[in-house]
C-alpha cells in the first residue's frame, strides 16, 4: 500500500514561549498610529498635487539562487514599478519541474526627484521535485494594452543526499545538533530498524519539531511507502524536547510497515507545507510601504515553509528457505492457535461451526487460514472471516477467526485431525508449527416420529357428503406441494455448494454490513481515523463476499476487473455493475487515503451499499 495524500495536522499555536525568543513588536500600537498619519497627510497630498508618476513600467524576475539540491527550495520574485494603478495577478510560466506556493503580495510607493512612483512585488516559493537542469521561463503581465514579459531565468538542481546507514547515536545527536543550529522548524522521519525480513514490522516515526508560532494547521504529506504494506499507529504522541540550548515543542505520528518484498527498498520523503510569522514585514522602515494595503493583513499573513525530511532505505531480507513448511502460507511474528466446536454431538444432517483462531503480535489481517485436512464425512462450507486488530504499545497484534461448517453425513463417531497452522518468527529466525488437539465429534441417526392409532376417533358416515370435505382435501396436496417443493430447495442446499452460496449471499451481507453499522455509533465516540477505515473495511468485506457467494468464487483474491467480467457474462446490467465497483473504490480510498470520515458520511455511504447489494438481488 503505498500513496501520498495531505493529513490535517492539530498544532496549538497558542501555546510558544520559546526561552526568551517570543517576538513582539515593542510600542506596537504607537508605530501603527504614526504609521496611519503620515499614510493619510501623504494621501492628501498626493490628491491635492495631482499625479504627477513616472511614466516608466519595469517589470522583472529574479530568483535568491540559481543551483538548489533536492531537498532544498527557490524564492522567486516577480516585481513591477512605475507609473501604475491597478496590478492584476501576474501569469506564470510552465513549472513542470517545481511545485510552486504563493508567499504573498507587497506594495510600496517611492518619492524622487519629484515624482511618485509605485511597486508591487509577488513573491512564490519552488519545490523541485526532480534533479537536472531547467528554465523558468518567462512571467507575463498585461497593463495598459501593452504586454510585459521577463527574462528566462536557468535553474540547476542537484541530487538530494542518498539514504545512508544508520549511525551510533552519539554521532546521530552531534550530527543532529549542527545541523539544527539555528532551526525554527525541522521535521524527521526515523525507523526502529533498517533491516528487517518479509512481512515483518517496521516502526515509521515522523516528527515535528516546532520553535515558533504557526499561523495556520500545517498540510502533512506522508513519504512514499512503495513496497510496503501501512497501518497507522494511533496515538499521536506530544512533548517537549531541548536541542542545542532550544525548546522545541514535538509531534509525533507512528506508522507501522510490512515490507511485501525482499531486496533495497526505499521510504521517500515526507513534506510539511507550514506558515509562520514573517517578522521582516514588520521591521520595514519606509512608511510608503503601508499605502495601498489592509493594516490588519499585517497581524495575519505570514510566510510559508516547505520542510522535507530525508529517504530511509531499508534491507529487506527474504523469508529463509531452510526449515520452510510446506503448508506455509506468510504468516510472520509470533502467534497461538485455537480449536473449537461449538456442539459435539449433533443428529445426521444437522450443521455443527467450527472455529479457528490466530492470535498475536504481526499483520494479523494477512494471516491465512490453518490448513484443514480431508474430512470425507462431512460436507464442509466456509462461513468467512473476521479481524479484531489492536495497535498497543504501537505493536500491530490481535485476534483472526475462522470459521467452517461441518455437516455430518451419517451416523457414527468421527475425530477431527489435529490442525496446524505454520508462521515465521523473526526474532529466533525460525519456522514454527502449531497443531490443535484432535475433537470427537458424535452423529446420532435421525428420530422419527410414529403416531399411535389410540388417538384415531370415528368421524361418522358419509364425510364425502360433506361439502367442506372436498375443501379441506386441497389443503393436504397443497401442503404436500410446499412440502416437496422445500425439501427439493433442502437437498440442493446440502448438495450444491454454489447453490448454497447463492440463496445465503443476501442474508450474510445484510448480517456483515450490520457488524459494520456497529462501528459508526463507535466512532461517534470514539472519533478516531482507524474505527472510520475499519468501518470501509467491513463495508468492502461484505460487497467482495457477497459478489463471491453471488458467483460461487473464492473472495479471496477477487480482483475488480473479474468482479466485473463475471457479473457481465452472467447478464447483469452494466449500470449495476459500474455502481458497485464504485463503490469498493470509494471503500479502498476511505482505508488508505488518510484521515477519517464522519458519522454522517459513513452512514450515507452504507444506505448506497445496501442499495446496490438489492439491485443486484432484482
Amino acid at each position: 500500500m503505498s500513496g501520498k495524500g495531505t493529513r490535517g495536522w492539530s498544532v496549538v499555536s497558542d501555546q510558544w514561549m520559546v526561552e526568551g525568543k517570543r517576538r513582539t513588536v515593542d510600542g506596537g500600537q504607537g508605530t501603527v498610529s504614526v504609521i496611519l498619519a503620515i499614510g493619510l497627510f501623504l494621501s492628501f497630498f498626493v490628491f491635492l498635487i495631482g499625479p504627477s508618476f513616472s511614466q516608466d513600467i519595469s517589470f522583472n524576475a529574479s530568483v535568491d539562487k540559481t543551483e538548489v539540491r533536492l531537498d532544498d527550495q527557490i524564492t522567486l520574485t516577480i516585481s513591477v514599478s512605475g507609473n501604475v494603478k491597478s496590478i492584476p495577478q501576474p501569469i506564470l510560466p510552465s513549472l513542470e519541474g517545481f511545485t510552486v506556493y504563493s508567499a504573498g503580495r507587497s506594495q510600496n510607493f517611492t518619492y524622487s526627484g519629484g515624482k511618485i512612483a509605485s511597486s508591487v512585488t509577488f513573491n512564490y516559493i519552488l519545490v523541485p521535485r526532480k534533479a537536472g537542469k531547467f528554465v523558468i521561463g518567462s512571467a507575463e503581465i498585461g497593463l495598459d494594452g501593452k504586454t510585459y514579459k521577463t527574462d528566462p531565468i536557468n535553474i540547476t538542481v542537484a541530487a538530494g543526499e542518498e539514504p545512508e546507514a544508520a549511525p551510533t547515536p552519539s554521532q546521530k545527536e552531534s550530527a543532529q545538533k549542527k545541523e539544527l543550529q539555528g532551526k525554527d522548524l525541522f521535521i524527521e522521519t526515523v525507523v526502529d530498524k533498517k533491516k528487517a525480513y518479509v512481512n515483518e514490522q517496521i516502526t515509521l516515526t515522523f516528527r515535528f519539531y516546532q520553535g515558533v508560532r504557526l499561523f495556520h494547521n500545517p498540510e502533512y504529506f506522508p513519504p512514499s511507502l512503495t513496497g510496503f504494506w501501512a497501518e497507522d499507529l494511533p496515538p499521536r504522541k506530544q512533548y517537549y524536547k531541548v536541542i542545542n540550548g532550544r525548546q522545541y515543542f514535538v509531534q509525533e505520528l507512528k506508522t507501522a510497515l510490512f515490507p511485501t518484498a525482499a531486496g533495497k527498498q526505499t521510504i521517500g520523503k515526507a513534506e510539511l507545507k507550514c506558515t509562520v510569522e514573517d517578522l521582516d514585514r514588520f521591521l520595514t522602515k519606509d512608511p510608503f510601504r503601508m499605502l495601498n494595503r489592509d493594516l490588519m493583513s499585517l497581524f495575519k499573513q505570514g510566510k510559508p515553509q516547505v520542510l522535507r525530511s530525508k529517504p530511509i532505505q531499508i534491507e529487506v531480507l527474504p523469508l529463509p528457505e531452510m526449515g520452510k513448511p510446506e503448508n506455509f502460507a506468510g504468516a510472520v511474528g509470533n502467534f497461538k492457535l485455537k480449536v473449537s466446536m461449538d456442539r459435539k454431538e449433533v443428529q445426521v444432517g444437522e450443521p455443527i461451526t467450527l472455529k479457528m483462531k490466530i492470535s498475536g503480535a504481526g499483520n494479523v489481517k494477512s494471516v491465512g487460514k490453518p490448513t484443514l485436512p480431508e474430512l470425507n464425512d462431512f460436507r464442509i462450507y466456509d462461513s468467512g472471516s473476521s479481524e479484531d486488530i489492536s495497535k498497543d504499545n504501537y505493536l500491530v497484534q490481535g485476534v483472526k477467526t475462522y470459521e467452517m461448517v461441518l455437516i455430518p453425513k451419517k451416523a457414527g463417531k468421527y475425530s477431527i485431525p489435529p490442525l496446524e497452522f505454520c508462521f515465521f518468527d523473526p526474532k529466533r529466525k525460525t519456522y514454527k508449527t502449531l497443531r490443535s488437539d484432535p475433537i470427537l465429534i458424535t452423529a446420532l441417526p435421525i428420530r422419527y416420529i410414529k403416531l399411535s392409532t389410540s388417538q384415531l376417533k370415528n368421524q361418522g358416515d358419509h364425510l364425502y357428503k360433506n361439502p367442506l370435505f372436498l375443501f379441506f382435501q386441497l389443503i393436504p396436496l397443497l401442503a404436500f406441494a410446499i412440502s416437496w417443493r422445500y425439501q427439493k430447495h433442502q437437498e440442493k442446499l446440502n448438495s450444491d455448494v454454489g447453490y448454497a452460496r447463492l440463496k445465503r449471499a443476501h442474508k450474510l451481507a445484510k448480517k456483515k454490513l450490520g457488524e459494520a453499522k456497529k462501528l459508526i455509533s463507535t466512532d461517534l465516540k470514539a472519533q478516531n481515523s482507524w474505527k472510520s477505515k475499519e468501518f470501509y473495511s467491513e463495508v468492502a468485506k461484505a460487497m467482495i463476499g457477497y459478489v463471491g457467494d453471488k458467483l460461487n468464487l473464492p473472495a479471496y483474491g477477487l480482483t475488480k476487473e473479474r468482479i466485473e467480467f463475471e457479473l457481465s457474462s452472467r447478464g447483469i446490467e452494466k449500470e449495476k455493475i459500474d455502481n458497485l465497483l464504485k463503490l469498493l473504490d470509494s471503500c479502498d480510498y476511505a482505508r488508505f487515503a488518510p484521515g477519517s470520515s464522519g458519522v454522517g458520511e459513513m452512514k450515507r455511504f452504507l444506505s448506497l451499499v445496501e442499495k446496490a447489494v438489492v439491485d443486484l438481488e432484482k
